[in-house]
């Protein structure tokens, strides 16, 4: 008994020990606000002609405003502190967030933007939301015009994503991978990213800014960049998804944009 009474006091002390080893939600704010990327007005074609009909017709986009972008899609441990909850299958504190519908995203990125508001890390009027869809794509090609960030040769993914042909499951943290030119990580593969835009078809009546399309009652949202599940085809800088708002999936995560 008294073994067994011992035994429980040393677990217990473990545990406490080990929870203040880890970071406070002030601490993991702190650490996702250093870790955005400024990104410059700009401009680029977004989508492909000869490509599917859902990335047609290729337009010039204007980023008119600068903003700032995450360097790595939510980690669980981030998303933990600040909803107070971690739905991923695959744990991990650094790992993507996954499991994660369109409001889930939404609803993250208004309490942080409360949290972050109050420790002074942002200002009164700045905020954490989901990128536009023109913005994502806009960081995803980083200047480039190729189907990837790195190239044309899907055999260079292995090095940037992770993929069908590299991925048993979505199992390693966030930024192992090499960064695109604008030093943003896991953009082609890893996870497929929410974005603040309602589905379309095509781009035909899409912004040519970098304001996001919202439909009032949307059945589907954006998401964009491929995911561990996908082939490198569905990987590149321009591949697209309508996906069901309430869509849960151990492939489906998110970034944000701080504004």
């Amino acid at each position: 008994m008294i073994k067994h009474l011992f035994y429980i006091a040393a677990m217990l002390l473990f545990v406490q020990t080990a929870k203040a080893g880890e970071p406070s939600s002030t601490e993991l704010l702190t650490t996702f606000r250093q870790e955005f990327v400024s990104i410059k007005p700009g401009q680029f074609m977004m989508g492909r002609n000869p490509s599917a009909d859902d990335q047609r017709p290729a337009h010039l986009v204007k980023i008119e405003r600068g903003f700032l972008m995450a360097k790595y899609e939510m980690t669980q441990n981030l998303y933990q502190a600040v909803m107070k909850s971690n739905p991923s299958r695959w744990k991990g504190p650094r790992n993507s967030v996954e499991m994660i519908t369109h409001a889930d995203a939404v609803q993250f990125c208004k309490q942080a933007t409360k949290m972050m508001r109050k420790e002074k890390l942002i200002s009164k009027d700045q905020m954490i939301r989901l990128p536009s869809e023109s913005e994502w794509e806009y960081c995803a090609r980083a200047g480039t015009a190729t189907v990837y960030s790195f190239g044309d040769d899907p055999k260079l993914l292995d090095d940037y994503g992770w993929h069908t042909g590299n991925a048993a499951g979505n199992d390693p943290a966030v930024g192992v991978k090499k960064p695109n030119p604008w030093g943003l990580y896991d953009m082609h593969g890893y996870l497929t990213e929410w974005c603040a835009d309602s589905w379309a078809d095509n781009y035909k009546s899409t912004p040519r800014d970098q304001s996001a399309q919202r439909v009032r009652s949307a059945s589907k949202y954006v998401a964009r960049g491929g995911s561990w599940k996908d082939k490198a085809d569905r990987c590149t800088s321009g591949f697209r998804l309508g996906l069901p708002n309430e869509t849960k999936d151990t492939a489906v995560g998110f970034r944000c944009v701080l504004e």
